[in-house]
Parts: C-alpha cells; sequence; structure tokens
C-alpha cells in the first residue's frame, strides 16, 4: 500500500506544500525524513501534517528548531 502524507509550512512569507510517499515494494525502503527548506530564514512559524488514511487526520506545530531533524510520531501531538 502506497501512503501519502501532506505537508504544509510557513516561515514568514514563505508558504510551501510538500508531499511524502510511504510504501514501496518487496524488501524495500526509502527515507522517511523530510528536509523543509526556508532560505535565509531562520525559523518556522508552523507545520502541519495531514496523515493519510485511514486517519485522515490533521496536526498543526509550532516552535519548531531549525538545523536538526526532529521526530513527529501521528496522534502524539508533538515532536521530539
Amino acid at each position: 500500500m502506497i501512503a501519502r502524507r501532506n505537508n504544509i509550512y510557513q516561515s514568514g512569507d514563505f508558504q510551501r506544500h510538500q508531499f511524502k510517499v510511504g510504501g514501496g515494494s518487496y524488501l524495500s525502503s526509502h527515507d522517511p525524513r523530510m528536509v523543509l527548506g526556508i532560505g535565509k530564514r531562520t525559523k518556522i512559524d508552523w507545520l502541519e501534517v495531514r496523515w493519510p488514511q485511514p486517519s485522515g487526520k490533521t496536526e498543526r506545530f509550532t516552535d519548531l528548531p531549525t538545523d536538526r531533524y526532529i521526530t513527529i510520531i501521528e496522534g502524539q501531538g508533538k515532536w521530539k
């Protein structure tokens, strides 16, 4: 099964949509990380994750750090 996650993020006057496709074929893997580019801006105002079905939930995150990877798990409402 292929699942598609939609992410929207904003940094000042800059807003971007980014999709991440999961799934694949037998014995394959995909890097689950996403890199959000914001150019010369210094912070991300918010990130909205629209999870694939069956939940289809939308979660919004604020106060995200920059220049590092974070982990977001569906349904927890927080990042680490």
